[in-house]
């Protein structure tokens, strides 16, 4: 994440946000680069601490899928004169 001392390539983000003057641009790009750098140690934090990350998998894991695989019969029945 380090700065290379290059110019920015800004491709991607001309290609997202069209007609934006170079200083947009680069706030963009600044902006992005923060926000990586914000999820990739808060992923470093995660991955450093085994009960901290037992904790997010079990926040963010999927509920299982329905456990019902055929359709369940009905006892009540209705008649055309009870609807």
């Amino acid at each position: 994440m380090g700065d290379t001392g290059s110019k920015p390539n800004f491709a991607d983000l001309e290609r997202l946000f069209p007609g934006l003057g170079p200083e947009d641009y680069a706030q963009l790009d600044a902006w992005y680069t923060g926000y990586a750098a914000l999820i990739l140690r808060i992923y470093e934090r995660l991955t450093a601490d085994p009960e901290a990350y037992a904790r997010f998998r079990a926040l963010t894991d999927l509920p299982p899928g329905p456990t019902m695989t055929s359709k369940a019969e009905s006892k009540i029945t209705t008649t055309a004169s009870e609807a």
